[in-house]
C-alpha cells in the first residue's frame, strides 16, 4: 500500500472507531470513552439549587432553598453526614480554602451563614445588604452581590466581619474574580454593565457597557479577559482584563445566560436558553468555533480538569449533556433527577454532583477517566501540543490554522520537530506548511489555498495533521469558493 494510502485508511480508521459521533464541523470526537454514568441518587431537602465542593475534607454542600438548610454529602460515601439550619432561602454557595468554611447565601434572610467545614456546623450569621444572591471567595475575602441592595458585600475570611460595602448601582447579580489583576468583576443585570472592582482598595474602579441583561460572567487567564453573556442581547462582551474595556462582541443564539472555561484548550462554553444549545468561543479569537445541541433549557455548565469534559445541566430535560473539549462534540446524555439546577466537581473521586431542583435530591455521575496519553500531558513527561480549528471554516481563499508546542518539564525551552500538512480526502498530501523545529509556545500559519507547486486547489474537504514529536492531531475544514 502506497504511503497516502495507508494515511487515507488512517483518517478512516479514526471516523470509523469513535461511536460518539462527529461535531457540527464533521471533525471526530477524538478523546474519551462513554463511562458517564449515575453511580447514586441522594435525596436532600426542598428545591436544591445550590453546590459547592469542600477539597479539604472532600464533602459536598448543597443549599435547599425551599428547606432552610443545608445538606452535608460525604464525598467518599455519598451520603448525607448533616444538615444544617441557615436562614431564609439559600440560593448560593461558597468555599474559602483558607478557613475551610463555606458561606451560604440566605436570600430573604438578607444574611449570610458560615458553615464550619470541618464540623459542619453554623458558627456565624453576616448581615449583608438586602436580597442578597451570588458569592465569591479571593484572597481570603467573600464578595457578595446584594441584588436589590445596589451593593457588594465585602467579608473578611479571617474574622467573618463584614469590611465594605460596594456599591455599584442597581440589580448587581453574577460575580468573578480576575485572579491576575486583583479584580472582582459584577455583572448588572438590570443596568447593562458590569462594575470592575479593584480587590485591594475594594472600591469601584469603572462600569463597563455591555450587552442588554448580563447574566454570568467567567474569567479567561489564559487572555486576561472576562465573558459576559448578555440574556437579552443574544451575544457574549469580551472586557480587557487590563484595561477594562470591551475588546469583542460575540453573537451567539437566543438568551444566553450561562458561560463557562476550559482552561485545556481556552475555550469558552455559552449556554442558550432558548434555542437549547451551547455556543463554543475560542478564547483566543474570540470567535464562535461551533455550537452543539443539548438539551431542553441548558442551566449551568462545569468543566471537568480531569479529562477536560464540560456538563451541562438541562432543566427542562431532567438530564445533562456532555461536551467532548478537545472534540467539540456531544458525547453523552446522562437521565438524572427532575430539574436539575446546579452541578460542582469533585476532583478527589472524579465524579459531579448535580442538583434536582424538582427531584429533592443530588445525582452523583462518575466520570470518564483521562486517556493514557492524557495523563502524560498533564504530568509533562513528553512534549504535547493542542491544535486549534482553522478559523474561517469554511473559508476562501485563506484561512489561519494555530497550535501550541508545550515542551516537557525538562526540555521546555528545546525546539521540538514540528510538521502540519494538508491532505485532500484521497488522503494525497497537498501543501506541507511546517516541517521544522518549533520551539514552546503558540504558531499560526496561513493556508492560502495552493499546493506544493503554487496552484489553486479545488473546492471540498481537505484534512490538516500536526505532528510534534511521537503525537499526531487531525481536524477537517472546507473550502468553498
Amino acid at each position: 500500500m502506497s504511503k497516502h494510502g495507508s494515511f487515507l485508511s488512517v483518517i478512516l480508521l479514526i471516523f470509523l472507531s469513535f461511536p460518539f459521533g462527529v461535531n457540527l464541523q464533521g471533525e471526530p470526537s477524538l478523546c474519551f470513552a462513554q463511562s458517564d454514568s449515575v453511580i447514586a441518587t441522594i435525596p436532600v431537602g426542598s428545591q436544591p439549587i445550590a453546590l459547592v465542593y469542600n477539597s479539604t475534607d472532600n464533602k459536598i454542600y448543597c443549599a435547599n432553598w425551599g428547606s432552610d438548610n443545608v445538606t452535608v454529602v460525604d464525598g467518599a460515601g455519598d451520603s448525607v453526614i448533616a444538615t444544617v439550619a441557615v436562614g431564609n432561602y439559600p440560593c448560593a454557595l461558597a468555599y474559602n480554602t483558607t478557613n475551610n468554611k463555606i458561606y451560604c447565601v440566605n436570600e430573604f434572610s438578607d444574611n449570610i451563614t458560615i458553615v464550619d467545614g470541618a464540623g459542619d456546623s453554623a458558627v456565624a450569621t453576616v448581615t449583608v445588604g438586602h436580597l442578597p444572591w451570588f458569592v465569591v471567595c479571593f484572597n481570603n475575602k467573600i464578595y457578595c452581590s446584594n441584588w436589590y441592595g445596589a451593593s457588594v458585600t465585602v467579608i473578611d475570611g479571617s474574622g467573618d466581619s463584614v469590611v465594605a460595602t460596594v456599591e455599584v448601582g442597581d440589580f448587581p447579580w453574577a460575580l468573578a474574580y480576575n485572579s491576575t489583576e486583583n479584580k472582582i468583576y459584577c455583572a448588572k443585570r438590570e443596568s447593562d454593565s458590569v462594575a470592575v472592582i479593584d480587590g485591594a482598595a475594594d472600591s469601584v474602579i469603572t462600569a463597563v457597557a455591555v450587552g442588554d441583561g448580563p447574566w454570568d460572567l467567567t474569567y479567561n487567564p489564559t487572555g486576561n479577559k472576562i465573558y459576559c453573556p448578555n440574556y437579552y442581547g443574544d451575544n457574549v462582551t469580551v472586557i480587557d482584563g487590563t484595561g477594562d474595556s470591551v475588546i469583542a462582541t460575540v453573537t451567539v443564539e437566543n438568551h444566553p445566560w450561562a458561560v463557562a472555561y476550559n482552561p485545556f484548550n481556552s475555550k469558552i462554553y455559552c449556554a442558550n436558553a432558548q434555542t437549547d444549545n451551547v455556543s463554543i468561543i475560542d478564547g483566543g479569537s474570540d470567535s464562535v468555533i461551533t455550537t452543539v445541541e443539548v438539551g431542553n433549557l441548558p442551566r449551568t455548565l462545569a468543566y471537568n480538569p480531569n479529562n477536560h469534559i464540560i456538563y451541562c445541566a438541562n432543566r427542562n430535560s431532567d438530564n445533562l449533556t456532555i461536551i467532548d473539549g478537545p472534540g467539540d462534540s456531544v458525547i453523552a446524555t446522562v437521565e438524572v433527577g427532575d430539574s436539575p439546577v446546579a452541578l460542582t466537581y469533585n476532583s478527589t473521586n472524579n465524579t459531579i454532583y448535580c442538583a434536582n431542583a424538582g427531584g429533592s435530591s443530588i445525582s452523583v455521575i462518575a466520570c470518564s477517566p483521562p486517556t493514557a496519553v492524557e495523563e502524560d500531558q498533564e504530568n509533562e513527561v513528553i512534549a504535547n501540543f493542542s491544535l486549534k480549528q482553522n478559523y474561517p471554516n469554511p473559508f476562501n481563499p485563506t484561512t489561519a490554522i494555530s497550535f501550541t508546542v508545550h515542551g516537557s518539564r525538562f526540555m521546555v525551552h528545546r525546539p521540538i520537530h514540528t510538521s502540519l500538512k494538508i491532505y485532500n480526502i484521497l488522503g494525497q498530501k497537498v501543501k506541507t506548511l511546517v516541517d521544522e523545529p518549533k520551539t514552546s509556545g503558540k504558531h499560526e500559519v496561513i493556508w492560502d489555498g495552493k499546493d506544493d507547486k503554487g496552484k489553486e486547489v479545488a473546492s471540498g474537504i481537505y484534512f490538516y495533521q500536526l505532528k510534534v514529536g511521537e503525537f499526531t492531531e487531525c481536524k477537517k475544514m472546507l473550502l468553498l469558493k
